[in-house]
């Protein structure tokens, strides 16, 4: 009877250990989407402010590579309003070289100042 218990007492052990490891690594995975979007979205937003208050789309580009420099960054100008977007990749599983990702995008503009000079 002892036995029995024992065996059981290890499967549970077993088990137990590889569910919390699955449950890790999602809470890790999404950690991770939750600050890389965070992230996005406020590099985002500062460049598209600094971009049209003292400078042009380059400019914002130029920033928001410097702040975070793992991302692409587009920066779009329509004449009135500068629109910046910020994509990261994200690792889902793994540690951070893990070939399985997430595209996080982060968007924003912001009006050209009205009290500027134009370049």
């Amino acid at each position: 009877m002892s036995g029995d218990r024992g065996a059981a007492l290890i499967g549970t052990l077993a088990i137990a250990f590889v569910f919390m490891l699955v449950v890790v690594q999602t809470l890790i995975t999404i950690g991770r989407l939750g600050a890389s979007a965070t992230e996005a979205a406020e590099v985002a937003t500062h460049a598209a402010q600094h971009g049209a208050r003292h400078g042009d789309p380059g400019d914002a580009q130029r920033l928001a590579t410097r702040l975070l420099p793992e991302a692409t960054v587009v920066a779009v100008d329509d004449g009135n309003i500068l629109s910046v977007e910020v994509h990261i990749d994200v690792p889902l599983v793994g540690p951070e070289g893990s070939p399985l990702c997430h595209t996080v995008t982060g968007r924003a503009s912001a009006p050209y100042s009205p009290y500027r000079s134009r370049p």
